[in-house]
């Protein structure tokens, strides 16, 4: 047990009970039963201290559920993933609506994480379904984008990359498979194989899925690439943020101007969020003319974009 319990991975709010090897976990009125002995489970803080004798139905769910949501990569996530799919099923039910819900309104990076959680434990019970870990790495490539991570893109898109080459494994032929896995693998300066993945989209006669890989796929054996790899202009972006953030405007906008020079991911990773980010430490620093031209930048890259309309409003009127 002390072996175990080394082994165990810790999370806030959870203890470990030990049952016996001969526990059965008694649910519907007694009318079905599980075996759950052999195995440390976790309960919730309140529910451990306030034991007398084995946990009860609700408190081996309630633990189980929190300890996969809080971690679903912890030791014998399988075992609790699959203890939840014959004993609580409505369990399983919210995880896949919350999924669903996040996936169809725009949503912050805590949403990103907390859908990546909830497919995660989904993929624990369906290992061979090449949607999930696909579903998995779309979704860190969504956030590896986002302006507030940005500080994380690296690590963001090495995890889509590795989530997209397990679904890759399943299905290879799979059109949505590789045109994210040649995203992932261009961000992070894998050319070669990005042009390898893209190839199998481009040769698709559905043109809706080809968008403009065949011209990137040209661009890329022309040799015409960006002088760096992609994820480290997204992490100096993120720097720039930092520095905006903490008031320090002139670095922030030399960062964002030299990541700008490189015509190939200005081209490739328009971000209209850039210039706006410009445009703000000029109006920081007093300089309204300049901002007035970055506020309009962002506005010809998306002329929907409410940040940069109103901001380029306020330079006006002042």
């Amino acid at each position: 047990m002390n072996a175990q319990m080394r082994d165990l991975t810790p999370i806030k709010g959870i203890r470990y009970f030990y049952p016996p090897d001969d526990a059965m976990l008694v649910f519907k009125d007694g009318k079905a039963q599980i075996p759950y002995g052999g195995m440390p489970v976790p309960l919730l803080e309140e529910d451990f201290a306030a034991l007398d004798g084995e946990p009860s139905y609700d408190e081996v769910g309630r633990g189980i559920y929190q300890a996969l949501r809080s971690n679903p990569d912890c030791i014998l996530c399988e075992q609790y993933a699959a203890l939840l799919r014959d004993a609580y099923p409505h369990f399983l039910a919210e995880l896949a609506s919350n999924a669903i819900m996040i996936d169809s309104k725009d949503v912050d990076v805590p949403y990103l994480d907390r859908k990546i959680t909830c497919l995660k434990i989904l993929a624990l019970l369906e290992p061979e379904n090449p949607g999930l870990p696909l579903e998995i790495g779309r979704t860190f490539l969504d956030r590896g984008m986002r302006l507030s991570a940005l500080h994380l893109a690296t690590v963001s898109i090495y995890r889509a990359e590795h989530f997209l080459r397990r679904a890759h494994t399943l299905a290879h032929a799979d059109l949505k498979i590789l045109r994210y896995l040649g995203e992932a693998c261009y961000l992070l300066g894998k050319y070669d194989e990005a042009v390898g993945f893209w190839r199998g989209v481009a040769a698709s006669p559905d043109e809706l899925e080809v968008g403009g890989l065949r011209d990137r796929i040209a661009r890329i054996e022309a040799g015409t690439l960006p002088h760096i790899p992609p994820v480290d202009y997204l992490e100096a972006i993120g720097t720039a943020v930092a520095a905006y953030q903490i008031g320090d405007y002139e670095e922030s906008i030399t960062i964002l101007q030299d990541v700008l020079m490189d015509p190939v991911f200005r081209e490739d990773f328009p971000i209209p969020e850039v210039h706006c980010l410009i445009g703000k430490g000029f109006t920081a620093l007093d300089m309204p003319k300049y901002a007035e031209e970055e506020f309009r930048q962002a506005l010809a890259i998306d002329p929907s974009n409410e940040e940069a309309q109103a901001l380029l409003a306020q330079v006006e009127a002042a």
